[in-house]
């Protein structure tokens, strides 16, 4: 049986100078000019040899916490948001899956605006993060952390969002269900949401045919809901109504026809 002091057992006391999730505790005095900070951070987070992972994580927080209190300014940061994405994308690269997701939890805090997002989109951190939500499923932190950042982009500018990662999205929307992908579902809703925003890019790279199959495989009426109302909204609207390709168009009736009846009438009704 542990000992236990103060009512805390003493396995549950962790090592000096780390919390909970094993990031060395780097001290950021926010006294201190912006721009020293700042540049320490990117250091220290860009250098190759010489600096743990765990001291990474922490310099990755403190980028976010630095970046809350001073707030967006290239200015007060003596760096260009150019050199802040550089220094962020080698964090995608890490052989350390907290540190990738540290990373893209960063890039998630830097976009503020199109004008940031253009220039993650223009220096290719897409496919960083298009890799992140492929990679392997126990990898569940740092995928949470792509999608996040992925529904991000969305909110800010949806017309800008890349092909590389639509591709990613529909990939685990397709095979995730058989692979027992737990992230199937947030894909899904992923789609469904950029449809709504950008159908151009989800209907060109196949995604309505991805929504229909996740119809007629999925057996919660909510669910169902959504995803139909994503296919509805598109038909009712002339200017949208156009990336309904015919081959998809004659997918959703062949998708309604093999619903049960049940369920197509529960959606009808509750809908209408």
């Amino acid at each position: 049986m542990a000992v236990s002091i103060r009512g805390r057992p003493i396995r549950s006391i962790r090592m000096r100078g780390r919390n909970d999730s094993g990031e060395e505790n780097v001290p950021l005095d926010l006294t201190r000019d912006p721009s020293e900070n700042m540049r320490e951070i990117l250091q220290n987070v860009a250098k190759q040899q010489g600096v743990s992972n765990m001291r990474k994580l922490g310099h990755l927080n403190n980028f976010i916490k630095l970046l809350c209190n001073v707030g967006h300014s290239e200015e007060k940061f003596g760096f260009t948001y150019e050199e802040m994405i550089i220094c962020l994308r080698l964090a995608l690269l890490n052989e350390a899956k907290e540190v990738r997701a540290a990373g893209l939890r960063a890039l998630r805090y830097l976009i503020r605006d199109s004008n940031i997002l253009q220039k993650v989109l223009r220096l290719q951190v897409d496919y960083l993060i298009a890799r992140c939500i492929d990679i392997q499923q126990s990898n569940e932190v740092e995928r949470t952390q792509a999608l996040r950042l992925v529904r991000k982009m969305i909110t800010v500018n949806a017309l800008l969002f890349p092909n590389s990662i639509t591709n990613s999205l529909i990939a685990v929307g397709n095979d995730g269900p058989q692979e027992r992908d737990r992230m199937v579902r947030a894909c899904i809703a992923i789609i469904c949401e950029l449809a709504l925003e950008n159908p151009e890019i989800v209907a060109k790279r196949g995604g309505l045919s991805t929504i229909l199959k996740n119809v007629i495989d999925c057996q919660l009426n909510r669910i169902n809901e959504a995803l139909m109302t994503t296919i509805l909204h598109l038909l009712n609207h002339p200017h949208t109504r156009q990336y309904v390709r015919s081959d998809v168009e004659l997918e959703v009736w062949i998708c309604l026809q093999q619903l049960t009846h049940q369920k197509f009438y529960y959606f009808i009704f509750h809908q209408f």
